[in-house]
């Protein structure tokens, strides 16, 4: 087998089947679920049976993006046990996760043409923390990183070869990457800025641009449809999306680098500063430059910001990384040089062993990163999974925090949230409600007093409390 075949062929399904094998051992249990990650599998369901519902408890979840809940629901239409339905949301994360890496690699290979800063590449993106933890997680950023990345890929490669099929694809795959994710539009802005450093105002007068933003647009044109039709507006769904972000917890860039630091350590991030150093104002410097630097900053302008939101970094972050540890190499081989000691043929070796040296501390931030994911939701799902199996119910009032996971565990039971109102207050009075569950009780409610449910069993000191109606009984 040559080198070319071994590169080309060979090489991208070992790094997919270890980028999933290593997902596949590291597999979240099944007592850990995330409070968005219960509402894309609500959703999913329920466009399993409706393509255009896409609801919640009857009320149109559009604010969120549709691509991953659509990709789920292709799966749950066979797929109906809760637990079972959340191992397949995990192992979609897993092959998107695995095929990233596999891109990283081919990119690499495209920009360096070097199979082994491909291999590095790929795997400071597989242990980079965010992108480790989020790939078996039930949430969208795996697939939203693939599909971003896809994208980058398909414009370099296709201007590169001179290939306008590649420039179209890549403009569908951005538009695929913003409906998986609404960050997804700072694409647009990746995409201006570096065809304006490559290319000036050139670009413009291209057809083959012109033509992939209107692909782009009509990527999203059947979402933008829904949009008017289910929520008054074509936008509309993109202006709620802002709405929530900006009314949940401002979070300040120093407290964000903060965390991202706890989250993936201080080598990555300094051995991608490193690598930005190194790029020189061509091609391939302003593509990694314009990717990294504009990306973030579009998630630093957002004013709740939550570190896994930049996993869709971590494929430049893998492949700035090596080229970080390259400019390191190159300092010790001009330190040496000048003390009179070449180290040319050893440089190869050098790299490889600094490259894996250097992978330790980015792993070990990786493994305890997953750890950390591994005990959200831990609790409300114990309690949850009990009520389900022995106190069932259509008609359930849950804590707000349980909201989404409510109706995971009981799929298609009717669940509100407790609040302290009237109406509230008076289904209770009239025993409406099933099954009661209270999180953290210290909002008062007359669920004892109206005579109508009994305490039926408590968990972790009184942290939760489970009421059902008196004459519902238990299995």
């Amino acid at each position: 087998m040559d080198k070319r075949t071994l590169t080309r062929k060979v090489l991208p399904g070992i790094v997919f089947l270890f980028a999933l094998g290593i997902e596949l051992i590291t597999f979240p249990p099944w007592d850990t679920l995330s409070y968005d990650g219960a509402l894309y599998i609500d959703i999913a369901r329920n466009l399993a049976v409706n393509p255009t519902s896409f609801t919640y408890q009857g009320a149109y979840m559009m604010y969120r993006p549709p691509l991953y809940p659509y990709t789920l629901s292709l799966f749950y239409h066979f797929v109906h046990e809760p637990l079972s339905q959340l191992r397949v949301a995990r192992l979609v994360s897993a092959v998107f996760f695995a095929l990233t890496a596999v891109l990283v690699y081919l990119l690499t290979l495209e920009l360096f043409e070097r199979f082994v800063k491909g291999i590095f590449a790929s795997a400071f993106f597989i242990f980079n923390a965010l992108a480790f933890t989020m790939g078996t997680r039930e949430l969208v950023h795996s697939e939203f990183t693939f599909f971003y990345t896809l994208a980058i890929y398909l414009l370099y490669t296709g201007r590169k070869s001179g290939n306008p099929t590649r420039i179209y694809l890549a403009f569908v795959s951005a538009g695929l990457a913003i409906l998986t994710r609404y960050t997804g539009l700072s694409i647009i802005a990746v995409f201006i800025t570096y065809l304006w450093l490559t290319e000036y105002w050139n670009w413009v007068k291209k057809r083959e641009y012109l033509i992939g933003f209107a692909l782009l647009l009509l990527t999203l044109s059947p979402w933008l449809y829904l949009g008017h039709l289910h929520y008054g507006g074509a936008l509309k769904p993109f202006e709620v999306a802002s709405r929530v972000v900006t009314a949940d917890r401002p979070v300040s860039v120093s407290t964000f680098l903060k965390w991202l630091f706890k989250d993936i350590g201080h080598v990555l991030p300094a051995l991608v500063v490193l690598g930005l150093v190194r790029q020189k104002q061509d091609e391939k410097g302003w593509l990694l430059i314009s990717w990294a630097l504009i990306g973030f900053a579009m998630i630093m302008t957002v004013t709740h910001k939550e570190t896994r939101f930049i996993t869709f970094l971590a494929p430049v972050m893998g492949i700035l990384a090596v080229e970080g540890v390259s400019l390191i190499v190159d300092g010790i081989e001009k330190a040496l040089e000048l003390a009179g000691r070449p180290i040319k043929p050893w440089k190869k070796a050098i790299t490889i062993g600094l490259a894996l040296l250097l992978l330790i501390p980015v792993g070990g931030n990786a493994f305890v990163l997953k750890e950390r994911w591994n005990i959200t939701g831990k609790y409300d799902s114990h309690v949850l999974r009990y009520a389900s199996e022995h106190y069932p119910g259509e008609r359930l009032l849950v804590s707000p925090y349980l909201y989404t996971m409510a109706g995971f565990y009981y799929p298609g039971a009717k669940v509100e949230m407790i609040l302290y109102r009237k109406d509230v207050e008076k289904k209770i009075s009239e025993g409406y409600y099933d099954v009661i569950i209270h999180k953290d009780p210290n909002t008062y409610l007359n669920i004892l007093k109206s005579g109508n449910y009994e305490l039926v069993k408590e968990f972790y000191n009184g942290k939760f409390k489970i009421f059902i109606r008196k004459n519902l009984g238990a299995n």
